[in-house]
């Protein structure tokens, strides 16, 4: 409404201009309603992969969720992660999607995909990283030279507890059958001091040891592994191949030996060497006691850390007899380095599991015996033996 006022003598004149419908001429303004209502979202479920154990990633696949509103005009877009159809690594990987409206209201879903690595196939050595067979071969299993040890005894077709005729041991560790059993899926080789010391061909024995051979010999090509757990006593665990000298004749009575593993539970000696041999994957190619003059003589050595002592876990220790010529070894299932021995190693060679004493660590005060029967046990879970043949 619009109104005038007009002075008139002594009073005031109000004129009033109204519409037609009575209602005030003046426009009104709208209010504007604002959008407070956020759009919606929904991710798929988390995704799953497993990829071979050769492999570092994988190739996923998911829909890709879009976010609806009341009001036309939403955009959804991808903050975090990766896009389908990308490669994935290994690992867990958080995808987060956000739908915002046209108000500026927002709001997010996640998934995440978690990419593994599938347990080393049963049918190869325990590999990690590579397979190292050509691709017209392929690995099979020496069953003679492998056992996973679920028997409740020791398998005589395949090994002998303690060969006397070959070694008794090396003073004071005397090897005794009554420290091999077998049980829980493992050979054990528990380490213990003897009754009373014995005296065997002049030396005085004071500890009991261990010592299982093979009945067969290794050849060139093969793939030797095994995973086992070190004793924490003084003496050794360890996993080895050698040969029999009075088995071959010419330059070929010599010996061969190549060790796999070579360690101790306990460091006792003092020198500068032996000080992490506690802890490591000790491995060696011995070439000795020769016939010909012209066949060489000699080792070859070299020691790989562990991530801490030997007789805290399980490690898969593995040689590949490559060729005469060449020897590759593997840590849990990594290649750590080649070695080639000084002589060829093309003869036969017996796989050993052994714990003795060494004269470079004695025997230290009190005997070093004082663990339990489970401190004083080297642990073989399993021993496997593979050879290459055409596919």
């Amino acid at each position: 409404m619009i109104k005038k006022h007009y002075l008139l003598g002594f009073f005031y004149l109000i004129l009033s201009a109204c519409s037609t419908n009575g209602t005030d001429n003046e426009p009104k303004k709208e209010e504007k309603q604002v959008d407070t209502t956020p759009p919606e979202i929904s991710c798929v479920a988390d995704i799953n992969v497993g990829i071979d154990y050769f492999a570092s990633n994988a190739i996923v696949t998911y829909t890709a969720p879009i976010g609806t509103d009341n009001v036309a005009g939403a955009s959804t877009t991808q903050t975090a992660g990766l896009a389908s159809g990308a490669t994935f690594p290994v690992g867990v990987t958080t995808n987060t999607f956000q739908v915002k409206d046209v108000a500026g209201n927002s709001v997010s879903c996640s998934f995440k995909v978690t990419v593994t690595k599938n347990d080393p196939s049963a049918d190869l050595p325990y590999l990690t990283e590579v397979n190292p067979a050509p691709t017209s071969k392929k690995w099979v299993k020496v069953d003679a030279l492998s056992d996973e040890f679920n028997l409740n005894a020791l398998d005589e077709v395949k090994w002998k507890n303690t060969d006397p005729s070959q070694w008794i041991g090396r003073a004071p560790g005397l090897f005794k059958k009554s420290t091999v059993s077998q049980n829980d899926g493992n050979l054990q080789l528990t380490a213990d001091i003897l009754p009373a010391p014995e005296v065997v061909n002049g030396n005085t024995f004071t500890h009991a040891g261990s010592y299982i051979t093979s009945n067969t010999t290794a050849q060139v090509g093969y793939f030797i592994e095994c995973r086992m757990k070190a004793n924490k006593t003084f003496m050794s665990s360890t996993f080895w191949l050698i040969n029999k000298r009075n088995e071959a004749t010419g330059c070929d009575a010599r010996t061969t030996e190549l060790d796999i593993q070579e360690c101790v539970g306990q460091v006792t000696g003092t020198a500068s060497w032996t000080l992490t041999t506690d802890q490591q994957m000790g491995s060696n190619l011995h070439s000795r006691s020769t016939s010909c003059p012209e066949t060489p003589v000699g080792s070859v050595g070299g020691n790989t850390l562990l991530s801490g002592k030997a007789s805290e876990e399980y490690h898969v220790y593995a040689a590949w007899w490559k060729s005469p010529t060449e020897i590759e070894f593997y840590l849990d299932g990594k290649k750590v380095r080649t070695a080639t021995p000084v002589a060829n190693f093309n003869l036969g060679m017996y796989m050993k599991m052994v714990v003795e004493t060494y004269d470079w660590n004695p025997v230290p005060a009190g005997g070093g015996m004082n663990g339990s029967a489970q401190d004083r046990t080297t642990y073989y879970d399993w021993v496997r033996t593979w050879k290459l043949i055409d596919n």
